[in-house]
């Protein structure tokens, strides 16, 4: 491009990322931006973020999963995971240096497109170089001058007595030189005075003593590393290039071109339309100066205008900038907005909001009270039921930290993904838009808000329907439906259940593998709360995933209210041990355990549409007589499958079974039996070391507990297994079926969403 022209970018800093502890989340290092979502740091970083005593350990991580915030050229920050990729392990020290040291990390959620590696440069004496500490702080810029380098170790110092110095929480960061502008090296260590041999306190100080020099690996260095274990791919750029004005190019060293992309799908139709809407030229530089301002860029000052090939170039590389082009036409010309915004929708680039709507969006969710924020994956699920959101975005009990910008950064990265929910499939009036996804949630949350911060939200959802080209009546019945929802949340608590749809497999090895499918019913029905169904994983990897999807819930919980697991399985499966599946979590400090942690159930539909509706009729008048109807009683007396189903016919009233003293092989006959009969709860002992005489320790326990108590009874004796396993040796289980509970159902895809 000519006209239009990127802000000069020398002297400022790059995107950085910051490598956050598991322990804590706070920010141990940092990182550099390399192409297609990856980053670079220092293996060190990896090790302490992972909680290692010994962060020069060699040993490559097995399941090195990060919490991260990349921190753009504009200082935002974006939330984000991040996966290990390569691993190259500090090497042997001679007391102060070592090779080695590099990790490359993959992103999970796709970055911003805004947001771009940056360039490499060689290291080299005498240049001036800038660091930041891994929170991503301006405040924290420390300025050096490389004084050595032998293209394997570069030698810093800091250029004078004040601000701040490299220090610990650097490593892993860039050397940014503003001269070449470009990263020259990544911050590896720095050099402190002595200690004192016994206490290891500071020695007072002495002119003779080191100060503030530290030292960085090289970017030849980098280079050569990468490719002696076969990563230098990592440094490729994607094939795809932009068209580039000729003569434009920018000068740069082999292998350091900054992205580069393919013409936009876009590209034509947008010129086409801007060539109509904007013919004249002086109505086009207006137009063009006001986007530029509002996206940041800079531009020509002489009186010219950009073409409309140029002009359609920005707005199909820009993401905010048909957004803001949108904004200063609708006024005069709405009709144009519409096509534009129509053919926009062709371009992975556009987003929903220009600069101005997000910042004022960001500002006014920053202001809604803690429990509300609290809530947002709740509204998220409540105003979303069809939509398979991603599990890391919604996890966490962070909404409503105390640290602004994680709490910024969280709200952000929801923010920035919603926007991509294009489309309602539900009818709209002809010749207006749907209501995209992002405006659905803020109708919502506004619904929830007080007052005061629910009217800002009203306005600004208005305002963005209305340039959007959404009718007023849409959009009111969207807050209708919001409305309706948050008066339900006046209603007294009830349990949130989290459905898991479970099947077990085995691999190859005969080692046990699981699918899961996830929803989360917080009494308005079950919505799909986690991706990656078709993903086979181990116990301990399920563990982590169930608990991923709990954990946001405890926060719009009252106190002494656990939400309920119900494994939906089929009858092969009826005995899996999920409630012993544990997670450690990422400090591992807590064990885990969710059957200890929260009230699980199991349930079998399949067996109910195998009987038939007789049975379905049995279930719910048993389920009606649940807290009076009484139990059977079943053991090896009752006799096998005539004997139960003999039992049952007798005792028609009878809402709970108890299954005790029976040989192993024909228990789960009895338990299906009894399940396809249409009694609504069962119990039972899947230990294998019960006799016929004292039968299961565990349902004599549990028996007698009032039905409705029965979870949570179920739930503190398998917890109190965990410590006293000789005194408590039963495994119970205990099957729940509700006539009234609402099970998921096939679900298709809404075909305006992106898939």
């Amino acid at each position: 491009m000519d006209w239009f022209r990127p802000a000069p970018a020398a002297g400022q800093r790059p995107a950085t990322v910051s490598v956050l502890s598991q322990a804590d989340h706070e920010a141990v290092g940092s990182g550099v931006l390399l192409p297609r979502d990856r980053f670079l740091t220092c293996a060190h970083v990896v090790n302490c973020a992972l909680g290692k005593e010994d962060t020069t350990c060699a040993e490559r991580p097995t399941a090195a999963t990060l919490k991260v915030l990349v921190h753009g050229p504009d200082g935002n920050a974006h939330a984000g995971t991040a996966r290990l990729a390569v691993w190259i392990p500090p090497g042997a020290t001679n007391g102060v240096e070592w090779d080695g040291d590099l990790a490359v990390l993959e992103l999970v959620e796709p970055l911003p497109r805004e947001v771009l590696p940056p360039r490499w440069r060689a290291m080299a004496e005498g240049q001036s170089v800038r660091a930041w500490h891994g929170s991503g702080l301006a405040a924290t810029i420390a300025t050096a001058r490389v004084t050595s380098c032998d293209g394997r170790i570069g030698y810093v110092d800091g250029t004078s007595m004040t601000g701040v110095a490299i220090d610990h929480g650097y490593s892993g960061g860039p050397l940014w030189s503003g001269e070449a502008d470009a990263v020259v090296g990544l911050v590896a260590a720095a050099l402190t005075p002595p200690h004192h041999p016994v206490n290891g306190a500071p020695l007072a100080y002495s002119p003779r003593h080191v100060a503030r020099r530290s030292w960085g690996i090289p970017w030849q260095r980098i280079r050569a590393e990468l490719a002696g274990v076969g990563a230098q791919h990592v440094l490729d750029e994607p094939e795809n290039e932009p068209e580039t004005e000729p003569g434009t190019e920018p000068e740069t060293e082999p292998g350091t071109e900054p992205a580069r992309r393919a013409a936009d799908p876009a590209h034509r139709a947008l010129a086409a339309l801007l060539g109509r809407a904007l013919a004249d030229p002086a109505r086009r530089a207006d137009c063009a100066r006001t986007v530029a301002g509002r996206c940041g860029h800079h531009h020509r000052a002489d009186g010219s205008a950009p073409s409309v090939d140029e002009f359609a170039r920005l707005l199909t590389t820009d993401g905010r900038a048909l957004p803001a082009l949108a904004e200063v036409l609708h006024p005069v010309d709405p009709r144009a907005v519409g096509e534009l915004l129509a053919v926009g929708r062709m371009s992975g680039v556009a987003r929903l909001l220009s600069p101005g709507e997000l910042g004022e969006l960001l500002a006014q969710l920053g202001t809604v009270p803690a429990a509300t924020a609290a809530r947002l994956p709740s509204v998220v699920r409540a105003a979303l039921p069809l939509a398979e959101l991603p599990g890391a975005l919604l996890a966490g009990a962070d909404w409503d930290s105390p640290d602004a910008t994680l709490r910024t950064a969280r709200i952000r990265a929801l923010v920035e993904y919603l926007e991509g929910l294009r489309g309602d499939s539900r009818p709209v009036p002809d010749g207006t838009s749907g209501v995209p996804g992002l405006l659905r949630v803020i109708v919502y949350v506004a619904a929830l808000c007080p007052p005061a911060p629910g009217d800002a939200l009203r306005r600004w959802s208005t305002a963005v329907a209305t340039r959007l080209g959404i009718h007023e009546a849409a959009l009111e019945e969207r807050r209708a439906d919001a409305h309706e929802w948050a008066q339900r949340q006046h209603a007294p608590a009830v349990a949130p259940r989290v459905l898991v749809r479970l099947t077990a497999h085995a691999d190859r090895d005969g080692a046990h593998l699981y699918r899961l499918r996830m929803w989360c019913n917080e009494g308005a029905g079950p919505r799909r709360v986690c991706d990656g169904g078709d993903r086979l994983r181990g116990a301990a990897q399920a563990a982590e995933d169930i608990l991923t999807v709990i954990e946001p819930l405890h926060r719009a919980l009252p106190v002494g209210t656990r939400p309920v697991i119900e494994l939906i399985v089929d009858r092969e499966a009826l005995e899996v041990p999920v409630d012993q599946w544990e997670w450690p979590g990422p400090a591992g400090l807590v064990p885990g355990m969710l059957g200890a942690e929260y009230p699980l159930v199991v349930n079998c539909p399949e067996l109910m549409q195998r009987a038939g509706e007789r049975f379905k009729a049995a279930l719910r008048h048993r389920q009606r007589l649940l807290d009076d109807g009484g139990a059977v009683h079943i053991d090896r007396s009752t006799g096998g499958k005539n004997g139960v189903y003999a039992l049952l016919m007798d005792q028609l009233d009878a809402a709970q079974a108890t299954v005790d003293g029976v040989p192993a092989d024909v228990r789960v006959e009895i338990v299906q039996v009894c399940l396809a009969m249409g009694v609504p709860v069962v119990l039972w002992d899947r230990g294998q070391d019960q006799d016929g005489e004292s039968g299961s320790h565990a349902v004599r326990a549990i028996a007698g507990t009032p039905p409705r108590r029965l979870p949570e009874t179920v739930r503190a004796y398998r917890a109190k297994t965990l410590g006293y396993p000789q005194t408590f040796p039963g495994r119970p289980v205990l099957a729940w079926a509700d006539a009234d509970h609402e099970l998921p159902r096939l679900e298709l895809a809404d075909p305006t969403e992106p898939s």
